[in-house]
């Protein structure tokens, strides 16, 4: 039996994939970030927690000739963000809405974390982007950013594995029933 496909699932798949691909850019572009300084390239900048080491990090991206790239690098995550925190949110609407009482609660689980990440995401792409437009650390952002890195990573993490759960108990859900 097929079941047909709704809006919500429609723009669940196009903006969870489309952000799902943003990513992908932001990993590739990350391999030319990496240096001396920071080995993780922009992860080494997004938890830096201080001044100092955001400056060590954006003068070494600076000798190699690098920091437009790492700019446009946090604009594609401004974008990322807003583009996979709308689809996750879909996704977890989506599942929210099902029969399945396991499914519901993925869904409601995943929903409330794609808000979460969007939320911390942004605040540390916002205050990295910012350092990075003005070419000096800031303390109070530098901190801000390296403060809500744990809490987006752990909230990307349940949403991109709770989307692929919730995707397996409906098919499973599906052929049994």
């Amino acid at each position: 039996m097929t079941y047909p496909e709704t809006l919500l699932e429609r723009r669940f798949w196009r903006f969870w994939l489309t952000g799902l691909l943003l990513l992908a850019a932001q990993i590739v572009m990350n391999v030319w970030l990496i240096t001396d300084i920071a080995p993780l390239g922009i992860s080494d900048h997004q938890a830096a927690g201080t001044a100092t080491r955001v400056n060590e990090i954006q003068a070494s991206w600076e000798s190699a000739a690098v920091m437009k790239l790492a700019r446009l690098s946090m604009l594609v995550d401004l974008c990322f963000i807003g583009i996979y925190t709308f689809g996750a949110a879909a996704g977890g609407l989506l599942f929210a809405r099902e029969k399945t009482a396991l499914l519901k609660r993925v869904g409601v689980i995943v929903l409330v974390c794609a808000i979460l990440f969007g939320i911390t995401d942004y605040v540390e792409t916002i205050s990295q982007f910012v350092q990075a437009m003005r070419g000096e650390g800031s303390d109070a952002l530098a901190g801000l950013a390296a403060s809500v890195r744990p809490i987006k990573s752990v909230a990307f993490l349940i949403t991109f594995f709770g989307l692929l759960a919730a995707l397996w108990i409906r098919r499973t859900a599906r052929r049994t029933g």
